[in-house]
């Protein structure tokens, strides 16, 4: 049985590979936006934590180390899982 590596991408290439899989499956349309990073909390953590605030702690802690990319705080709420954490968009240069 033939065994598949792994690809490993860059954080910096994981918009360009997301809009690759994006336009491989959705064809040609270019979909607005950016990544969406986090964790995904229970309810029962939720319960007890102003996830808003989490989401801009968050943020504010990884901002530094992600100097290419403009992030925005976001909780994603759908499904019975929740995401708290950024949507970080590329930053155009030039």
């Amino acid at each position: 049985m033939a065994t598949t590596k792994a690809k490993i991408i860059k954080l910096n290439d994981l918009s360009t590979a997301i809009d690759r899989a994006v336009a491989a499956n959705a064809g040609k349309a270019k979909l607005p936006g950016g990544i969406i990073m986090g964790r995904m909390i229970t309810k029962a953590q939720a319960a007890n934590t102003d996830l808003n605030a989490l989401a801009k702690s968050v943020t504010k802690e990884l901002a530094p180390s992600l100097p290419g990319f403009k992030l925005t705080p976001k909780v994603v709420i759908g499904d019975g899982e929740i995401t708290c954490g950024f949507i970080a968009r590329p930053i155009a240069i030039g």
